[in-house]
């Protein structure tokens, strides 16, 4: 009986000394070194464990770690309790986004989304970014740029911001959104998105009909980031209304080359 009692003692001190490492990795943001100390813990059926496996997993999982992504598919599957909803419901809202690709999906995505009431404090910005590209993916431009401004002002991201500007670009506000494009690149090292930002922002002088400086934008959009055939393909169209039809042919090409089934473009030279 006495070695029974000091066995459980154990276990509670165990588990408790393993919380206590756990919680220390995770706040310092060595989630998988987290990850591993919670599956060292053997008793798994107790809310202390079950708020930590949701945390973790979400973490990862919000990483884009394609592994977690199906724990967390599994998480929320075989979790029916009603003590970790808020983190079940967060999971579930999650993954509906992420398996949305037509207008139709993010619509009943976003019908989920207005579903919620409550959200952990600690993934808020990723709710109010989740909603705000769900909103933008089926045109409601205002409401999308309301909840990213939520999310940004919560963590600034570059994805947060090119998504607020390419709002109000759909939305012809040429000065807002060229003020956000301009933040990517004053704020990010992300090749990818500064490439995205100078693009938009020759978009903007596009429309506006001012080609020179649209040209110098689509460049270095292509100087950034050189693998995206359309930053081309708009850099032709440039040169085209500029009048350097040869230049504009070559630039035509460069698109194909990238993509060499960049249907646009071939038809462009095909019928000049």
């Amino acid at each position: 009986m006495v070695k029974f009692f000091y066995f459980i003692v154990f276990l509670i001190f165990f588990s408790c000394s393993a919380y206590y490492r756990f919680d220390e990795a995770f706040d310092k943001k060595d989630f998988l070194r987290a990850y591993s100390i919670l599956e060292s813990i053997k008793s798994k059926n107790n809310v202390n464990y079950m708020k930590r496996e949701y945390r973790i997993v979400l973490k990862l999982s919000l990483e884009g770690d394609r592994d977690f992504i199906q724990k967390l598919s599994n998480l929320v599957e075989r979790d029916s309790s009603t003590n970790m909803l808020i983190y079940r419901n967060f999971g579930l809202a999650y993954l509906f986004f992420l398996n949305s690709k037509t207008k139709n999906e993010y619509s009943n995505t976003l019908l989920f989304f207005n579903s919620i009431t409550s959200v952990p404090i600690e993934f808020k910005e990723y709710f109010y970014k989740m909603k705000g590209i769900t909103e933008y993916k089926i045109g409601d431009y205002s409401n999308a740029i309301e909840n990213l401004k939520l999310s940004y002002h919560k963590y600034s991201s570059p994805d947060t911001l090119y998504f607020i500007g390419i709002s109000y670009l759909n939305q012809k506000k040429y000065k807002d959104a060229k003020e956000f494009f301009v933040k990517i690149i004053n704020t990010t090292l992300d090749e990818f998105f500064n490439a995205l930002a100078y693009f938009q922002i020759g978009e903007i002088y596009y429309e506006e009909g001012k080609y020179k400086e649209a040209l110098d934008y689509y460049l270095k959009a292509q100087e950034t980031y050189s693998d995206i055939p359309n930053f081309a393909f708009k850099t032709s169209k440039c040169l085209s209304k500029l009048g350097y039809s040869s230049l504009s042919e070559k630039f035509l090409k460069i698109a194909m080359r990238i993509d060499k089934n960049y249907a646009t473009a071939w038809f462009y030279l095909n019928i000049n």
